[in-house]
């Protein structure tokens, strides 16, 4: 019987961790584009990655207590306990439960993280060398279907539950980045292979009409150029100058003809509103309502996650905001001799460039804001816990 009682929970923690969390890893990262509806995508969230990463917990805590030493998580929980905190001066709707269920979803995606990594790193790799591949003919049909159905002025969105060009530009951003990485990194015979999924999903992201993951890709290419610093990577930092030339030559019209979209009038009421409250904030959840009267509309999210950030939390919660992402940074700088490292930190670069000019609530349930902030993030606790068992 003690044997028994013994053996479970390693039992069960090695399932968890072998089949079920990798599972929900591989939905996490493809699943808005194939599934219907994202009450599903919540719903497989819940079930696959975020309860039963919970439950490995429950069961093997001392197993998964060394996350808490990693600082981007540190710095993670305090922000998000700050932004609970600052709840209790916001003039929310939602009630407490519903708002601090949130920071404890993105807690479970970087528990399931390194959960996946600690039992079985080549598993967390194949995890997301399938997402990679299985975007692929996403994006083809995608783009297939948005090629034979185009009308003037149209934007691809997508499949599934994808419904926003903006928003589908940042899932497939960030396989480009992923790809992109995989490429600068990989031996010379098999980089040559990314070629085709790296001009698909280019591809793509010029059919979504979006601007801000081009910008977010130049960022990425500045730090993967810097931290690789070799031949492959003064190539790529000439073709990223070329072919920011040759799409102002033969499509002006992507950069040029919708202008700042009025994100400087967006930027500056929000910013009027941040000095208000500009140490504390106006309180997580609070309301935001900026309008745009040659658009006739009202926006809700300032469109930059930073000035979200300063909105809801103030300079308080920017600081431990900022940290999250300088931590995670540092290691993949300090680092980035090994090739995961220097991919990871193209990752949180790209999901800050493109966090500049888009997005605004700091804490949500899965959506595509996820692949700037918290995904990103998430991959970088993966590279770093696996250096660290690799040291021991």
């Amino acid at each position: 019987m003690s044997f028994a009682t013994h053996t479970w929970p390693d039992k069960s923690l090695t399932f968890i961790s072998s089949w079920v969390l990798p599972l929900g890893y591989f939905c996490l990262l493809t699943g808005l584009a194939w599934l219907d509806e994202r009450s599903q995508y919540h719903k497989l969230f819940y079930a696959l990655l975020a309860a039963p990463a919970l439950i490995a917990f429950l069961i093997h805590p001392k197993q998964i207590a060394g996350l808490f030493k990693n600082p981007v998580v540190l710095a993670f929980l305090a922000f998000s306990s700050w932004a609970l905190i600052s709840f209790s001066w916001s003039a929310a709707e939602d009630s407490f439960s519903s708002q601090a269920k949130r920071p404890l979803y993105i807690l479970m995606l970087f528990m399931a993280t390194f959960i996946i990594v600690k039992h079985s790193w080549q598993r967390f790799i194949s995890v997301l060398s399938l997402a990679a591949l299985t975007i692929l003919p996403i994006a083809l049909y995608a783009l297939a279907d948005f090629t034979l159905n185009y009308t003037d002025g149209a934007r691809l969105v997508g499949s599934g539950a994808l419904d926003n060009p903006l928003l589908s530009s940042h899932l497939f951003g960030i396989f480009f980045i992923l790809w992109l990485g995989y490429a600068m990194t990989a031996p010379y015979n098999k980089s040559l292979l990314t070629l085709p999924a790296l001009a698909l999903l280019l591809a793509t992201l010029l059919a979504t009409g979006s601007r801000t993951p081009l910008l977010a890709i130049a960022f990425a290419c500045g730090w993967l150029a810097i931290n690789l610093w070799n031949r492959r990577a003064l190539l790529l930092a000439a073709l990223c100058t070329c072919a920011g030339i040759a799409l102002l030559i033969i499509y002006p019209e992507l950069i040029l003809n919708r202008g700042t979209s009025y994100r400087f009038e967006i930027w500056q009421f929000a910013l009027e509103q941040i000095s208000i409250h500009p140490w504390a904030g106006h309180g997580l959840g609070s309301p935001l309502a900026i309008p745009v009267p040659e658009l006739n509309s009202v926006f809700s999210e300032p469109h930059s996650f930073f000035l979200g950030t300063l909105y809801y939390t103030g300079v308080i919660g920017a600081i431990f905001w900022l940290s999250m992402h300088a931590f995670a940074l540092w290691a993949c700088w300090k680092n980035r001799a090994a090739p995961y490292f220097a991919v990871a930190g193209a990752l949180v670069i790209y999901g800050l460039g493109a966090g500049l000019t888009e997005g605004g609530g700091i804490l949500s349930r899965p959506k595509e804001h996820w692949f700037l902030i918290w995904i990103p993030l998430a991959l970088v606790i993966a590279v770093n816990t696996q250096h660290k068992l690799g040291q021991r």
